[in-house]
C-alpha cells in the first residue's frame, strides 16, 4: 500500500487523527520482512475511512489543500490589493499635479519687434502692446481675479465688473476696477522703471518691493516707480496724447537718454542701432513725433536735434 502523505496528518484531529495513524501504522508492519499480516487488511480500512470522510464533505477524497498554499493565496491576494491601491493613489496624484500645472501655466500674447497687436477678453478687457512687448497670465484669469505680467509697454481699456484688474510689471503693481490706463515697463531697463499714464478713471499705483507704498493717481496725471524708488512719485500732470503717441506709430521722448531712444527705435523698426560716443548715448533728449514715417527720417530729425551724425552698413545704423 502506498502510504499517505504526512503533511495529510496534520489536517485530522480527535478521534478521525487516531483512525489515520492506526491505518498507516499498520500498513507499515505488513510491509516488514516476516510480518503475520492474517486478519489485517489496511487497504479496506483505510477505503473505508476514506469513503466515511468524503460522505461527511471533510477532505474531498483526502485532497486537502496544504496550509501553506492557502497561506500563499491569502498573502497574494493582500499584495495585489496593496498594489491596486497605490497605483490609484498614484494616478489620483498624478492627474491632480496635471490638473494643477495646466491651470498656473502661464499663458502669453506678445507683439513681435516692428509690430503692434490688440487682444479682447469678454468681460470687456482690451489691451493694445507696443513692439517688443508681452503679457502673461494663468488659466483661471477671470475667475475671481483678473491678474496679468507686462513686459514692455501696453494700453488698457477695462470695463467697471466689480472684479479688481491687476497689471505687474518688475518694480510695480498696478489695480483698477473700470478704467483706460498706459503702463511702461522694459525688462531691459537696468532701473526697472515703471510709468503709468492714466486716461480716466481711478488707478492706484503700488510698489512691487514694498507694497505698503502707493499712490492713487487721477487722470490726466502720470506717475513712475523703480528699483531706487520704491514709493511712487507724486503724480504730474501729462498730455496724454504725446504719453500715448505709440498708439498711432508716433514717438514722445521725454528727457530718456539717447541709448533708451535707440533700444524704442529698435523695438518699432526691428533693426540695430548702435551709439558709437558713450557721452551720446547717455544724452537726454526730448522730442514729439506724431507721424515720424520711415526710420531714416527719424535718425535724420535726432541727428538734427543732437548735433550727431549717422552712417548705415548692412541693415545696421551708427551714430556717433
Amino acid at each position: 500500500m502506498k502510504r499517505p502523505d504526512h503533511d495529510i496528518m496534520k489536517h485530522f484531529s480527535g478521534k478521525e487523527g487516531d483512525e489515520v495513524r492506526l491505518i498507516w501504522e499498520k500498513a507499515r508492519r505488513r510491509e516488514q520482512p516476516g510480518h503475520d499480516a492474517t486478519g489485517v487488511n489496511p487497504e479496506e480500512e483505510w477505503a473505508l475511512l476514506r469513503k466515511r470522510l468524503q460522505l461527511a464533505g471533510r477532505t474531498g477524497g483526502l485532497k486537502m489543500r496544504p496550509r501553506h498554499l492557502r497561506s500563499r493565496s491569502s498573502a497574494a491576494k493582500a499584495t495585489a490589493a496593496k498594489t491596486y491601491a497605490f497605483i490609484t493613489a498614484l494616478a489620483a496624484v498624478l492627474l491632480g499635479g496635471f490638473i494643477m500645472w495646466y491651470l498656473f501655466m502661464p499663458v502669453s500674447m506678445e507683439a513681435p519687434r516692428g509690430e503692434y497687436a490688440v487682444f479682447h477678453w469678454d468681460d470687456g478687457i482690451r489691451v493694445e502692446l507696443n513692439s517688443g512687448s508681452r503679457i502673461t497670465w494663468n488659466r483661471t484669469f477671470g475667475n475671481g481675479h483678473r491678474d496679468l505680467r507686462l513686459h514692455g509697454e501696453a494700453y488698457f481699456e477695462v470695463q467697471p465688473s466689480g472684479k479688481p484688474f491687476v497689471v505687474e510689471t518688475q518694480t510695480a503693481r498696478v489695480e483698477v476696477l473700470g478704467t483706460r490706463f498706459n503702463v511702461r515697463s522694459w525688462s531691459d531697463d537696468p532701473d526697472g522703471r515703471t510709468t503709468l499714464t492714466l486716461v480716466d478713471g481711478q488707478v492706484r499705483l503700488a510698489s512691487l518691493l514694498e507694497p505698503e507704498f502707493h499712490t492713487l493717481v487721477q487722470p490726466g496725471h502720470t506717475t513712475q516707480v523703480d528699483y531706487h524708488n520704491t514709493k511712487p512719485l507724486d503724480p504730474q500732470p501729462v498730455n496724454t496724447d504725446q504719453a500715448l503717441a505709440w498708439r498711432n506709430q508716433g514717438f514722445y521722448f521725454s528727457g530718456i537718454s539717447m541709448s533708451e531712444v535707440a533700444a524704442e527705435l529698435e523695438r518699432r523698426y526691428d533693426s540695430e542701432i548702435i551709439i558709437q560716443d558713450e557721452i551720446l548715448g547717455d544724452r537726454p533728449l526730448t522730442i514729439y513725433l506724431p507721424r515720424p514715417g520711415e526710420l531714416e527720417n527719424i535718425i535724420e530729425t535726432i541727428c538734427f536735434v543732437t548735433n550727431c551724425r549717422y552712417e548705415e552698413d548692412q541693415g545696421t545704423i551708427y551714430l556717433y
